[in-house]
């Protein structure tokens, strides 16, 4: 089944949704979106979306007019055949890097062991006495506290900028689209980026309003695959993406849960998708690395989102006053995952189909609940018990 071109809520308000990034989560937002269309008031489907990372490729996807399951699909052949393989020049350097450095750090302990021999043994002292990891530890520790400039000696010898190329993913998404252009089919699409050199955000839209104007939003006649690959370009990880001049890697960085597109391009009401789980603050110490690492990298995508939801939500006060330029945005509570465990720091990266597919289902489960709860409207302050749209 593919969603038609004009798509509304019953109520006739122009819906908007916002998916955010997140790797093989993105399988979360299918289920959600496949639940949603079931609920009457949201089988019209979206007539904005705006996304981020794999929330771009899923917006993008929407807005063509794929279904769930044909979006589903293309994650499951993502799963299949990951169009995504190591750079050999990264590795060739690295290797070459490590060996030369190698050899001028042994020269270094023959001929200058006061700035050598001595340091190690003085953070020796702070490992004693001696455990299974400490010969590992106290070489780290020299590492960071002594001889830090072998560590950048050995990211500048580095050749490749990136680990993995994303060549053959782009021949994927071109394949998806059957072309380089994404089809909306009246659809209003904000893809959005970050310009790897200067820091800004930089977001690409087809419709120009008297919100989407420069520095904030590119206007373009289409959008393309190459705006959809940069958004998914993690730094480090995967090449950015030249486009006209500008080189492009994740929005995710600055704007994971991009809210102010929907608005710009005339949403009246809003659902956000988040692949986060909520905090527990009732928990203590981490149990292990993992979940430190789970919660540091949610922390940082939740924020975008908060830091946009109070902008928004504080223009609807502004937005009853006289004269006022704004105007009053619906927009409810995310939509999340429970926490259940599944959603782990590896899950960002976990592309296999039997993931994938409980992800997919537990979007289905919190679509169902959040639909089941009202939806509750966001405001500033908390919401009272029940309160719905």
């Amino acid at each position: 089944m593919r969603i038609g071109k004009r798509a509304r809520t019953t109520g006739g308000r122009t819906l908007g949704l916002v998916l955010s990034g997140g790797g093989a989560r993105g399988a979360f937002q299918v289920g959600v979106y496949e639940r949603l269309l079931r609920d009457p008031r949201f089988a019209g489907g979206p007539e904005v979306l705006s996304g981020t990372s794999a929330g771009a490729i899923n917006a993008a996807l929407i807005a063509a007019g794929r279904s769930p399951a044909e979006v589903m699909d293309f994650w499951n052949r993502i799963a299949d055949d990951p169009p995504v393989f190591a750079s050999p020049l990264f590795f060739q350097s690295l290797i070459t890097t490590v060996l030369r450095l190698g050899v001028h750090e042994l020269g270094m302990w023959l001929t200058a062991p006061a700035r050598t021999l001595l340091p190690f043994l003085r953070r020796a002292a702070y490992h004693l006495p001696p455990q299974a990891g400490t010969p590992l530890a106290l070489w780290f520790d020299y590492m960071l506290t002594s001889r830090f400039d072998i560590v950048s000696k050995l990211l500048e010898g580095i050749a490749e900028p990136f680990v993995a190329d994303t060549a053959r993913l782009r021949e994927r998404l071109v394949q998806e689209f059957g072309g380089e252009v994404v089809p909306l089919n009246g659809r209003r699409l904000a893809i959005n980026t970050v310009d790897a050199h200067t820091g800004n955000v930089v977001r690409y839209v087809t419709t120009r309003t008297r919100l989407t104007k420069p520095p904030d939003y590119l206007v373009v006649e289409a959008i393309t695959v190459d705006m959809i690959l940069a958004s998914c370009s993690i730094p480090l990880l995967f090449p950015t993406v030249e486009i006209n001049g500008r080189w492009l890697w994740d929005g995710g960085l600055l704007v994971n849960t991009p809210l102010a597109p929907v608005v710009a391009l005339g949403a009246d009401e809003i659902v956000t998708v988040l692949v986060t789980e909520p905090p527990d603050a009732t928990s203590g110490r981490f149990p292990h690395f993992g979940r430190a690492v789970e919660r540091t990298v949610d922390s940082i995508l939740e924020n975008a989102y908060n830091v946009d939801r109070k902008l928004l939500l504080d223009r609807n006060r502004l937005a009853h006053f006289e004269s006022s330029p704004y105007r009053e945005v619906t927009l409810y509570d995310a939509v999340r995952p429970a926490r259940d465990g599944r959603f782990n720091a590896g899950s960002y990266l976990y592309f296999e189909r039997e993931v994938l597919d409980g992800m997919r289902k537990a979007g289905r489960r919190a679509a169902a609940a959040w639909l089941a709860a009202g939806p509750r409207v966001d405001r500033l302050d908390p919401p009272a018990a029940g309160e719905a749209a």
